[in-house]
């Protein structure tokens, strides 16, 4: 009987040091609980990338649903940044009959972001470069085409907003 009472303390003991770690924390900043994110500006010669990029930003943030979604005016917090790079560039080649060719591209696009807090009136993080890249073939009978390159550049640029939004401070 005392040999099953002192396996049952330690059961108690090593399960209350397993929950002995245990964070209140939100996955923001204190006081921000609402977020708006404008358009981006478009710095590059391709046109509606601006949209496309931001409203992948609004969705994801939706989804995680930490913060709320409003206008600048009823922001805690504001998302600002512009697209700085969009590149296709050739990755590899092939020649055929002494033509060389491009077969596949690498999709580079480039952002500055930064979040500012509109009640301090301060920067969270200012500046954050982001760049993300997709590969894609010119032969679109296989799962690397374009638009394929373009979702994945798309995820990772919103993966790493995401992370540096709600979960970096």
């Amino acid at each position: 009987m005392k040999h099953l009472r002192t396996i049952l303390l330690i059961i108690v003991f090593v399960s209350a040091a397993a929950c002995g770690y245990y964070s209140t924390n939100t996955r923001t900043a204190g006081d921000v609980a609402k977020i708006a994110v404008p358009y981006l500006e478009n710095e590059t010669a391709e046109p509606n990338i601006e949209f496309e990029i931001t409203e992948s930003i609004i969705a994801a943030l939706r989804k995680d649903n930490t913060l709320k979604i409003v206008s600048v005016e009823e922001a805690d917090a504001v998302l600002e940044g512009s697209i700085i790079n969009y590149q296709n560039i050739p990755s590899t080649f092939s020649s055929a009959g002494g033509e060389v060719r491009a077969d596949q591209y690498r999709l580079v696009i480039g952002l500055k972001v930064s979040l500012l807090n509109r009640k301090e009136n301060s920067y969270i993080w200012q500046d954050k470069n982001i760049s993300a890249h997709g590969d894609y073939f010119l032969d679109t009978t296989g799962i690397q085409t374009y638009e394929y390159a373009l979702e994945q550049v798309y995820t990772e640029i919103v993966d790493i907003i995401l992370g540096a939004t709600v979960q970096e401070w």
